[in-house]
């Protein structure tokens, strides 16, 4: 009979042990949990007691964060497997420092991934290849948007009095608990929000089959306890608990309940159903044609050369129109005429300046005689 595994935990928010806990269930499995808040208490049980597997966050207080501690207990306890669980507001690990790395590193909120991480850490790679299951990878959605959690408050606990429920958790698809309403303590609240987490998370999946927003309803029919869940969107959902069979529920819940998901939705806003957005891709350089090639250089050459060369920029000079010389050219053909000289005397003749003006209209028909026209300067005196 295999031995019951003995599994530590390294984190201050102890939401590592939720995680594992819920994982375990899943995979059916026995365990023994040891719980520590600091690399330091890591460090101390594993060298004092025989350890099958270190489940630690990355940032976590000690001498050393979880990376450094994962490395550490890798060379001073072979064998040991040590997983890293990372959130996304945890400083950057280098990429050289994961390539090699003798330890497994995942990034919260986990999955699938994970199961099998685990699996591989307790059983070995050849043990989980040889049994020839292969396990989807749920959707990434990015971390989970942040809300404000005192307005779901108001619409969740009168939820439990709508319907009947003896209590009512909220959680989100990581399997926090950040409601919890009732008598939760018959029921191991956390385990049960890490377990169905990610099955709301894949509702986006559905949403691509059916068209729009999927909306899902779970009910878990038990001898002791019967679970209804309902999704908040893609990130969050609630938990209503009920004591016993109670499938009479059912009317209750799809009335009251939905309605209540549906004004909590609405309450979440974009970030019901928000996904992470993906990198767009990277403008690819337009192609320089031949024309546009000639163009710069043209204007290099430009600036480079002085105006007057301009020309020797261009393979060919402009065509300048070829002149033939006129063989027969007669100047006194050309101002040999006759011109009667008399035309001129009379042309700056006074009387006959003034009978010109009187012929002129002006606007609104008025005449300009000779001496307004001296008076206005338009003649000289």
């Amino acid at each position: 009979m295999p031995s019951v595994p003995r599994i530590v935990t390294v984190d201050p928010t102890y939401s590592i042990t939720r995680i594992v806990r819920g994982a375990m269930t899943l995979l059916n499995r026995q365990y023994i949990l040891i719980e520590v808040p600091s690399s330091d208490d890591a460090l101390g049980e594993v060298s004092n007691s025989s350890i099958d597997l270190v489940v630690t966050a990355q940032d976590v207080p000690g001498i050393m964060d979880g990376v450094e501690l994962a490395t550490r207990i890798s060379h001073e306890s072979l064998g040991t497997p040590v997983i890293v669980l990372a959130e996304s507001g945890n400083s950057p690990v280098d990429e050289a420092t994961l390539t090699d790395a003798p330890f497994q590193y995942f990034m919260r909120p986990v999955a699938e991934p994970f199961l099998r991480g685990l699996r591989i850490a307790l059983d070995g790679e050849t043990a989980v290849e040889a049994e020839g299951q292969t396990v989807s990878a749920g959707p990434d959605l990015g971390p989970v948007p942040p809300v404000d959690i005192d307005p779901l408050r108001d619409v969740v606990i009168p939820l439990v009095r709508d319907v009947g429920a003896m209590a009512v958790i909220l959680a989100d698809r990581t399997g926090r608990v950040l409601i919890e309403h009732g008598a939760t303590g018959y029921i191991d609240r956390e385990t049960l929000a890490v377990i169905l987490g990610p099955s709301f998370a894949r509702a986006t999946e559905v949403s691509e089959l059916i068209g729009g927003k999927a909306w899902t309803m779970h009910y878990y029919d038990g001898e002791r306890l019967d679970v209804f869940g309902l999704s908040l969107g893609l990130h969050y959902f609630i938990c209503l608990i009920f004591d016993g069979s109670n499938r009479g529920a059912f009317g209750a819940v799809t009335m009251f309940g939905r309605r209540a998901a549906d004004q909590m939705i609405d309450m979440l806003g974009e970030a019901a159903y928000a996904v992470k957005a993906e990198a767009p891709p990277a403008a690819k350089p337009k192609k320089k044609t031949r024309k546009t090639q000639e163009t710069a250089a043209v204007t290099q050459a430009e600036v480079e050369e002085p105006a007057a060369d301009i020309g020797a920029l261009f393979d060919t000079a402009p065509d300048s129109p070829t002149l033939e010389p006129v063989t027969d050219f007669d100047p006194d053909a050309l101002f040999g005429q006759a011109v009667d000289e008399s035309m001129a005397d009379n042309l700056f003749d006074p009387d006959a300046l003034s009978d010109l003006a009187a012929t002129l209209a002006a606007e609104e028909g008025e005449r300009v005689g000779y001496d307004e026209a001296i008076d206005m300067g338009i003649l000289d005196d």
